[in-house]
């Protein structure tokens, strides 16, 4: 079994250890919540790239979901997301003059926002509907939105049937 199949395969009682672990580190030690926070990003990223390569790779019809569309738009929030923890870091402060003194700069980052909202928004909806086609279900997209969305309580959901889809062979 690859690492990639291993880390796709976790079961839904490690995901919500995992959250509820962050909670206690984040209280109990808050030095170590930002190590933590860009750990569970990371791998959070790295599975949800990994379900989404997965279960596009078993459609009958690729057509439908663009999966270097979906590359893309997990790649631009990263992004997104890099620039603006760096900005936090410089201070907010500086980053307050600067927005008082440039304030042209707020039509590009409001725009931005909007965009990256739509593209994490269109990263779930694209995962639902890679497992609603899958299960042949038609009306359940919305609800795996939900479960995304809501990811430590909808992972009870969802991540048993990705194994189900993941295991299943062609």
């Amino acid at each position: 079994m690859t690492y990639l199949k291993s880390l796709l395969t976790i079961k839904p009682w490690i995901w919500f250890s995992i959250f509820v672990l962050y909670s206690i580190v984040g209280n109990a030690f808050p030095i170590y919540v930002p190590i933590f926070l860009f750990l569970l990003t990371s791998f959070f990223t790295y599975w949800t790239l990994g379900v989404g390569t997965e279960l596009h790779g078993k459609l009958r019809d690729n057509s439908m979901l663009r999966l270097k569309r979906f590359k893309f738009q997990i790649g631009f929030v990263i992004v997104i997301i890099l620039i603006a923890l760096s900005l936090v870091i410089i201070g907010q402060k500086i980053l307050a003059e600067f927005i008082n003194d440039n304030s042209w700069i707020l039509w590009i980052i409001i725009p931005i926002h909007f965009l990256t909202m739509f593209f994490m928004f269109h990263t779930i909806y694209f995962l639902s509907k890679c497992i609603s086609v899958l299960r042949n279900e038609r009306g359940n997209v919305h609800w795996y939105m939900l479960g995304f969305w809501f990811f430590p309580i909808g992972i009870w959901i969802i991540q048993p049937r990705i194994i189900k889809l993941i295991n299943k062979e062609d």
